[in-house]
């Protein structure tokens, strides 16, 4: 039993709280080490290091209670107990309050505050009026630094479930503040908006660029033969990149002193000079080496000049160039997916992530969760089970349609196949996945009993969606995201369970390229053996190991 009878001090983060309770003289050594250990486990748990996380009951619980014991790695009893020795340590090291504490305003701060007309607008600029009162600055003090502090706080020093959504609702409760109330500081809060910020609207170009613009993309995206356009249709995405890819290389231009008045169609944009200049500002902002994104510019503009501009061939050739020098000779996959897929050389985490359709259908199942949720949940099991057994990309999956796409060759029960045509994919082949008695099973399960909670009759979308028809696409992305990193704790996004599937085959069966090409409907075995470079050298090596190991223990018993 905790000792009844300690000093209270006052600690500000877990790394206080550790010291605390090792100060304490009259605590049993071994409960302690359990206390000890209960704190390093909840660092380790929400993955901050001590000092960094604030001590504050309430906001642990909360964290605590968002992860899944399965997915960092402990039992659930194990879990439970960790939040029962926090407790103890925060009654042993500090009051416990009802309600989290919360300074009092400075009186210049408190009289604003009251003026507030919401609560919403209370709540939204109350951090930033704490955070400044504290610190003894006044409103009429207020700097965009101070923001800039208030907003590396709740980053860096906070438990926030979202910062930047924290961040973001006290920008416009602040910024509307200044319209509703009279006297409040005329300092005006922004954030920096994700993507290409820098980029201009077509509206600061001429419209004959614009024109020009979807001219082209209008002719190339057409299945008929037509002059002026690559012999291959492009399709609905690649055009919303060449448009927005032409849009900001044209940005690119005006930032380096081109009068937006003078590019007027895409010939303008792909003049040798003018090709030359916009491709500087790309390497100039990548610190002088070229990426992905660069290499991909400088493509699309060498291929409009081919077909649609009609460059002179001097210019080709001199684009051609440009090109072979940004193009970066990759072998194997990015380190980025190396890193993701790491976690898979662990056999419990590919156990966990394989099982993982079946204990989300069982769970749906269970009923512990309310009708809709256990729908949800099993539309994910099958749509992680689909992945797993047919790893097709993330747009293939979310547009399955139930009468097209499912289809059953035995007239009376058997597997089922999902086939997709060489229309509809995005290599241009037709891929046929029969699926093994489990999948099939596990998808009937979740037509039958959870997808009527979802859609009505009329939509035949396999994941529908609210609005009707299939489900969009960053929807089930994120979905899928979340699962899997609450159960097992990896961070796995759809497109990587087609690296996944390539992984766990070539660990049984290294070297089996033209195998994997075929299942995920790639073109050439050479470009899969070339891009999978590496996966497979772990299981490799533990075969060689295994062929000298052997004859190593036949020399030494001959």
């Amino acid at each position: 039993m905790a000792p009844q009878s300690l000093s209270r001090t006052t600690v500000r983060t877990l790394a206080e709280l550790l010291e605390a309770v090792a100060e304490k003289p009259r605590l049993v050594p071994r409960y302690r080490q359990d206390i000890a250990s209960a704190i390093r486990t909840a660092a380790r748990i929400l993955a901050r290091p001590l000092a960094s996380i604030p001590a504050d009951p309430r906001l642990l619980r909360r964290r605590l209670r968002e992860v899944t014991p399965e997915a960092v790695g402990i039992s659930r009893k194990r879990a439970k107990n960790v939040r029962w020795l926090l407790r103890v340590a925060f009654r042993l090291t500090q009051a416990m309050r009802p309600k989290p504490y919360l300074p009092p305003l400075s009186p210049n701060w408190q009289a604003l505050y009251d003026r507030l007309p919401t609560r919403s607008r209370r709540m939204g600029v109350g951090g930033v009026f704490r955070h400044s009162s504290k610190r003894g600055i006044e409103p009429g003090t207020v700097t965009r630094e101070h923001a800039e502090e208030f907003l590396k706080t709740i980053r860096e020093g906070s438990l926030l479930k979202d910062p930047e959504r924290t961040w973001r609702d006290t920008v416009y409760a602040w910024n509307r503040c200044r319209e509703e109330v009279a006297g409040w500081p005329r300092i005006n809060f922004s954030f920096a908006r994700r993507g290409v910020t820098w980029s201009l609207p077509w509206t600061t170009f001429p419209p004959h660029l614009k024109a020009d613009v979807d001219n082209y993309l209008d002719r190339a995206s057409g299945i008929e033969v037509a002059d002026g356009v690559p012999p291959r249709p492009i399709r609905e995405a690649t055009c919303h990149l060449y448009e927005r890819q032409f849009r900001v290389f044209a940005s690119a231009l005006v930032l380096r002193g081109r009068d937006p008045a003078t590019i007027r169609g895409l010939a303008d944009l792909t003049a040798l000079d003018a090709y030359k200049e916009g491709l500087r500002f790309f390497l100039e902002r990548h610190g002088g080496s070229t990426s992905s994104f660069i290499e991909g510019l400088a493509c699309t503009l060498r291929t409009t000049a081919k077909y649609w501009v009609k460059a002179d061939t001097a210019s080709l050739n001199s684009m051609d160039v440009i090109v072979r020098r940004l193009t970066r000779r990759r072998l194997g996959m990015t380190a980025k997916n190396r890193q993701r897929l790491r976690p898979l050389e662990d056999p419990g985490v590919r156990h966990a992530l394989v099982g993982l359709p079946q204990k989300l259908m069982r769970w749906a199942e269970s009923g512990e969760l309310h009708a809709k949720r256990a729908a949800w949940t099993a539309q994910v099991a099958v749509a992680l089970e689909i992945l797993l057994m047919a790893p097709m990309r993330l747009h293939n999956l979310t547009h399955l349609n139930i009468d097209k796409h499912l289809v059953r060759p035995a007239r009376f029960g058997g597997a089922l196949h999902i086939v997709l045509s060489r229309q509809e994919v995005k290599t241009g082949a037709d891929l046929d996945y029969p699926l093994p008695k489990e999948s099939t099973a596990l998808i009937e399960r979740y037509l039958e009993g959870f997808r009527p909670f979802l859609t009505t009759i009329e939509n035949r979308a396999l994941f529908p969606g609210l609005a009707g028809g299939p489900k969009v696409d960053n929807t089930l992305r994120r979905q899928i995201t979340k699962t899997v990193f609450r159960h097992i704790g990896i961070r796995v996004n759809p497109h990587l369970f087609r690296h996944i599937a390539v992984k766990l085959h070539l660990d049984q069966f290294p070297g089996e390229h033209a195998i994997v090409t075929h299942a995920l409907g790639n073109r050439s075995i050479d470009k899969t053996a070339l891009h999978y470079a590496g996966l497979e050298t772990a299981a490799a090596v533990r075969y060689f190991d295994k062929a000298v190991l052997s004859l190593h223990r036949r020399s030494r018993n001959p």
